[in-house]
């Protein structure tokens, strides 16, 4: 097994060409005939952040400071996640006609869409970037000094890809054998959303709850991103642990189950 996940790995590593066309395709046909096209990636999570604004303001009332810049920073990491897991669920089974007449490597069909979505995180943040810059300069009361902490948000980044990699391709070659993968991500993902620190604080939960978001990886990349953009610091040692354990763990898991699978795609598509 060891000398075949190797060998698919090599195999990968000689189809970078391929996955930079796949990846380029994802971003054109995502936003084929839209009129604003790649400003939807930027408008989506500000009618979010608006939204849930509005709500905590009013009906809730947020003790949350900058409730916004809260939102954003933990909403954008969750979206890139759900994005990429969802759509490259469906990735293997999408491309059958692809995947009975002609032999690639099948990885890069759900790492594509992994790709693309890195893409639309690194608009989001560069726009949350500026949006802080211009608060800091504008607010008295405002200190979102985060340029020290950049590593903190590109360690950040690359964590979370690698384990939203380990889960797509888990997902993408569980779905091919059991569709109903498919059919439940979606309840599945909305109760992941309110299971994770987005639009509410780890302390907003019963001491007796706090264990499920202990549970959860998605709570330890939250994390970091607030540490790199909303309260900036350097984060605790354990958090980067868990949240370097979970990626490992998402991506050995992920591409043994998809290499050992990837054999018998193209009868079950």
């Amino acid at each position: 097994m060891y000398e075949r996940g190797s060998s698919a790995l090599r195999e990968l590593a000689g189809a970078r060409e391929l996955l930079r066309n796949l990846t380029s395709r994802e971003l054109k046909v995502r936003y084929k005939r839209s009129t604003l096209g790649f400003l939807w990636t930027l408008l989506n999570p500000l009618l979010m952040m608006a939204v849930f604004t509005l709500v905590f303001s009013t009906a809730f009332k947020t003790t949350i400071e900058w409730f916004p810049v809260y939102f954003l920073s933990g909403y954008l990491p969750f979206a890139f996640f759900q994005a990429s897991v969802m759509i490259a669920t469906g990735s293997i089974v999408g491309n059958a006609g692809l995947i009975t007449k002609v032999y690639f490597p099948r990885a890069v069909l759900p790492l594509s869409v992994v790709a693309s979505q890195l893409v639309h995180l690194l608009l989001g943040i560069g726009v949350l970037l500026g949006a802080l810059v211009v608060l800091d300069l504008a607010s008295d009361s405002a200190d979102f000094d985060f340029v020290p902490y950049l590593p903190v948000l590109v360690l950040a980044i690359v964590l979370l890809a690698a384990f939203a990699m380990g889960m797509a391709l888990l997902f993408s070659a569980g779905n091919t054998f059991l569709r109903d993968i498919g059919e439940f991500l979606p309840v599945g993902f909305l109760l992941w959303f309110y299971a994770t620190p987005v639009i509410y604080q780890v302390d907003f939960l019963p001491e007796d709850w706090r264990w499920v978001l202990l549970l959860n990886p998605l709570t330890y990349y939250v994390q970091l991103f607030r540490d790199a953009l909303y309260d900036p610091h350097w984060p605790a040692p354990a958090t980067v642990a868990a949240a370097t354990v979970c990626a490992a763990v998402s991506l050995v898991v992920g591409w043994t189950l998809f290499v050992r699978l990837s054999e018998r795609f193209a009868k079950e598509v």
